[in-house]
């Protein structure tokens, strides 16, 4: 059975075809994706100007797994600061090794601040838009 068994035909102008090719382009996909992607946005945010989001499901895929590979980093550190709290319970270490653990635990969280915050902002972004999935 063929996926997409009903066709629509549409009378356009020229310069309407070519827009809506450079649009398609742009977005890297087919027309008929295009028009699909479209029809999946509530008439309020045609009237509004949003910005239309389209993903995927590689896209989306890839979101995923950045987003575990960042819940992996964060559950590492907190990993490491419950291992230095247990030792600490259990007298086995003292001041400076503790101060050294909390250091560089320190600055694994600082360096992963920036890419942390570029994904809030970027996941932010995409939430605030209107989001259109294409099933490929």
């Amino acid at each position: 059975m063929e996926r997409h068994p009903k066709q629509i035909h549409v009378r356009m102008s020229e310069a309407e075809v070519e827009r809506a090719k450079l649009l398609a382009a742009d977005a890297g996909m087919t027309l008929s994706d295009l028009i699909r992607v479209l029809l999946q946005m509530p008439s309020s945010s045609i009237e509004e100007g949003a910005r239309l989001v389209v993903i995927d499901r590689t896209t989306a895929a890839k979101l995923t797994r950045e987003m575990r590979r960042w819940g992996h980093h964060y559950n590492q550190a907190v990993h490491a600061l419950n291992a230095i709290a247990y030792y600490l319970r259990a007298n086995d270490m003292d001041a400076p090794d503790v101060l050294e653990e909390l250091d560089r635990a320190s600055g694994k969280l600082a360096a992963m601040q920036p890419g942390v915050e570029a994904l809030r902002r970027s996941v932010e972004d995409v939430a605030g838009s209107v989001i259109a999935a294409l099933g490929r």
